[in-house]
């Protein structure tokens, strides 16, 4: 384990899953960039709805950093740009696992490709691990941790979120780093 993602704490960051930081509107997202922009790496994924349409609707983009999980609601955010710049921001890596879907869902709302990025799921199997491992698949197997899957196919565009949706959405991205 290096250094960095020494940083960056699954107990620690599963506790904070528990009460995610909301990020609902234009200020708090341009400040938690800045913040983010100064961090060697973040966890990202994304819920979605991709129900009657082509590309996927943004439900929720879930960050995390060595100290907690946010939760930022595309609904109720008017400006994105702030986001699609640290995506950009090459001195920040984005930790995400099967990010296809995450990586359509960003070029085609947002116009940016993050950069750069590591995919969990691409390095489980350049490890060895097994092709195409599933998120709780390889918690399991890298850290002993068992995770639910009961809200993949949730409906994220509705809102309020339940307390088990925003749960199942923080802790996606709370054991990426480690």
């Amino acid at each position: 384990m290096t250094q960095t993602t020494q940083a960056y704490q699954a107990e620690t960051l599963a506790q904070s899953a528990h009460d995610p930081v909301w990020i609902r509107d234009t200020a708090a997202l341009v400040h938690y960039c800045k913040q983010w922009a100064e961090l060697p790496l973040i966890a990202v994924d994304t819920e979605f709805m991709r129900v009657d349409t082509f590309y996927p609707l943004p439900g929720l983009i879930q960050v995390a950093d060595e100290h907690s999980c946010y939760l930022i609601d595309p609904l109720s955010i008017e400006d994105m740009s702030a986001f699609a710049t640290l995506l950009a921001d090459v001195r920040v890596l984005k930790v995400l696992h099967a990010a296809s879907e995450d990586l359509e869902l960003f070029r085609h709302h947002y116009g940016v490709v993050p950069e750069p990025l590591m995919d969990t799921q691409v390095a489980a199997a350049f490890a060895g691990w097994g092709f195409s491992m599933g998120l709780q698949r390889i918690l399991q197997y890298a850290l002993d941790i068992t995770l639910g899957k009961a809200h993949t196919r949730s409906d994220w565009l509705q809102r309020p979120l339940t307390d088990e949706q925003v749960l199942y959405a923080a802790l996606d991205v709370a054991y990426l780093p480690p």
